[in-house]
């Protein structure tokens, strides 16, 4: 079965962190909300425990997201397990939400194609593991702003995003025409802005096509923009908003 995700002829939308306009970020429950809105797929954060659980959280700590204190590496899963992820939420129903595994997200969305932002080295072992163990190979496209962490990746036989460093070398390539060489990656994921200075994302994608790479860009929350990225050649809009772009997309 092909990844649906490296195709450079889709426009699919993909969940940023679940329905995040919706429903606190990361937790299952914004994960199926995003599912049932029609999402095409969905994207979250992995880090590890103390003991070396792989978890679904974006930040180095669980301050911002949850009703605790501290590093995520200094807990163990169970203690992890205590805190209630949609304590911050401007979306919080009152209900706790635990943050959740990645064994769990795995097991609740065993047919949806899964981006998977990996946040740490010390992460990369056990979300490869578990992801083999769930035989979701096909189903999962990995990434991280960390260069190491995606190129260890590279090897892995997992399909990967473009590491930052690759990213950047194809700027130069990309803006001369070129065509460029065949890269490890299988997808460009890319923002049209970072660090205050704008990306050339179309001239990217075109380039990146040239060799069959398909390009996903994040995070789109406006509709005028995602329809001129899908016309401008991306494939895929990583969006905290699917119900807006899955509109945009139908217009």
């Amino acid at each position: 079965m092909a990844n649906p995700l490296l195709d450079p002829n889709s426009r699919i939308v993909i969940a940023h962190r679940g329905n995040r306009a919706g429903a606190p970020e990361n937790t299952l429950e914004s994960l199926r909300q995003a599912v049932e809105i029609g999402a095409d797929a969905l994207e979250f954060d992995v880090r590890v425990t103390r003991d070396g659980i792989p978890v679904v959280i974006h930040d180095v700590d669980v301050d911002r997201t949850t009703n605790g204190r501290g590093l995520v590496e200094s807990f163990t899963f169970q203690e992890l397990r205590s805190f209630d992820a949609s304590a911050r939420s401007p979306h919080r129903t009152g209900v706790p939400l635990p943050v959740p595994s990645l064994e769990e997200v795995l097991e609740a969305f065993r047919d949806t194609p899964l981006v998977i932002e990996v946040k740490e080295l010390a992460a990369v072992e056990a979300t490869e593991k578990m992801i083999r163990r769930f035989g979701a190979q096909n189903q999962v496209l990995i990434g991280s702003a960390e260069t190491l962490v995606v190129e260890l990746f590279y090897r892995s036989g997992l399909s990967t995003c473009a590491s930052m460093r690759d990213a950047t070398r194809l700027i130069p390539i990309a803006l001369a025409g070129m065509r460029p060489s065949r890269p490890n990656f299988h997808v460009l994921s890319i923002t049209r802005r970072f660090r205050g200075f704008p990306i050339p994302v179309l001239r990217m994608a075109a380039a990146a096509r040239k060799v069959g790479i398909a390009t996903q860009v994040w995070t789109v929350n406006d509709p005028s923009v995602a329809r001129a990225l899908w016309r401008g050649g991306v494939s895929g809009i990583v969006t905290d908003d699917p119900r807006a772009m899955l509109r945009a997309r139908a217009a």
